[in-house]
């Protein structure tokens, strides 16, 4: 027998980039590398607090069959498929001027109702260009309303944004960047 496949590690540590695309043409929700980087999207990679952001959830439920009388055992079916968003804070200054950096992130989403998507693109330097053939996951989302608040305690303590996102579609996965 051969040796079993021992594939080499996906390192995502600091190889991670999470996207606001406002629109993605394809029906396959592939984004192209423009929309990627168009004006309205946003890179929300250094933005978001890595210990309050959730990441988005599958959830699929396992259902009992009805049992019948002639059988010795009760199986499953699969059920309903959940995809949930969650909360995230994000890095923000109260005190920041319009269209800075460090206020891009509530002039896009504080307002809430913001629909798009989220792209998602792992093993990949985060400051390497989103470009075609590169591989993304799509989360079809929308933003609740955001609140000033702050990310941390004492000395270390920043000011930042929380808020909701929602997943409202089926998202993608492994989508080549057109």
């Amino acid at each position: 027998m051969a040796e079993p496949l021992r594939p080499l590690p996906a390192k995502v540590f600091t190889r991670e980039n999470v996207i606001y695309v406002a629109t993605i043409a394809s029906a396959t929700l592939a984004p192209t590398a423009a929309e990627a980087n168009a004006a309205g999207s946003l890179d929300v990679t250094n933005m978001a607090f890595a210990d309050a952001a959730q990441s988005p959830e599958q959830n699929t439920n396992l259902v009992e069959q009805q049992r019948r009388l002639g059988d010795g055992g009760v199986y499953q079916f699969v059920g309903t498929t959940t995809y949930t968003g969650g909360q995230v804070t994000m890095q923000f200054n109260p005190q920041g001027a319009a269209l800075a950096d460090d206020v891009k992130a509530w002039e896009k989403f504080a307002v809430g109702g913001v629909t798009g998507f989220l792209v998602v693109r792992l093993n990949v330097a985060k400051a390497t260009t989103p470009a075609a053939g590169q591989f993304v996951d799509v989360y079809p989302c929308e933003f609740g309303p955001f609140m000033p608040t702050k990310s941390g305690e004492g000395e270390g303590a920043e000011g930042a944004m929380r808020g909701s996102w929602a997943i409202t579609s089926v998202p993608k996965f492994k989508l080549a960047i057109l």
